[in-house]
């Protein structure tokens, strides 16, 4: 990793753990550049503004979403397993953020700049799995009297329900590694169990 890119994802990081704790609003460049080692005016070289910091933020996340990782799936991969991936990747994704999502999207219900910024992200993220959803409903491996979007929206229930648990609640511990921890495969059996077309439901 380049020094560069080094120093632009300890800011990312830095504006990440800011925003999630204290909000988009009461974050300032400042702030930002002080917990991530760095002047102000290398942020502003590296991200123009703020919005800059949170529109990187906002690609960064989305890299880690199943909508977008769904359409690079070949037909033929596995939907349990692709699924279950999804799910770890998505819980990873926001762990690693410590809620920052979460509390982005609770922003931009208050602060245009966030919500212009983020743009469709999460509806897109939504649309992406649905669609692979619906995909995967014709091939007949998942349940066809569910509207995809409605599934979707159950699988995203249950990787908000594992991180809202941990990083809002503190009700359960974060595991060191998201890919062993056994209770993501459980709950995502949950899901599992009502989605898949087979008879193991």
């Amino acid at each position: 990793m380049s020094a560069a890119v080094d120093t632009g994802e300890r800011i990312l990081d830095a504006a990440a753990e800011l925003i999630a704790t204290h909000g988009y609003a009461a974050t300032t460049t400042r702030a930002i550049a002080e917990r991530a080692g760095v002047n102000e005016v290398t942020l502003f070289r590296r991200f123009e503004s703020k919005r800059g910091v949170l529109k990187a933020l906002g690609e960064r996340m989305a890299r880690r979403q199943a909508g977008r990782a769904a359409e690079h799936v070949a037909p033929s991969e596995d939907t349990h397993a692709t699924l279950l991936a999804f799910a770890r990747m998505e819980i990873e994704g926001a762990l690693a953020d410590n809620g920052l999502a979460m509390r982005l999207a609770y922003d931009a219900r208050s602060v245009s700049e966030v919500g212009e910024a983020l743009g469709a992200g999460a509806g897109a993220n939504l649309s992406g799995l649905a669609e692979f959803m619906r995909e995967r409903q014709e091939a007949g491996q998942l349940r066809a009297d569910i509207d995809p979007r409605v599934m979707a929206e159950a699988f995203f229930g249950l990787t908000s329900s594992y991180v809202i648990m941990r990083t809002v609640l503190g009700l359960g511990e974060a595991p060191v590694d998201v890919s062993t921890d056994s209770g993501i495969e459980q709950l995502f059996d949950l899901f599992w169990s009502g989605a898949s077309a087979t008879k193991e439901r």
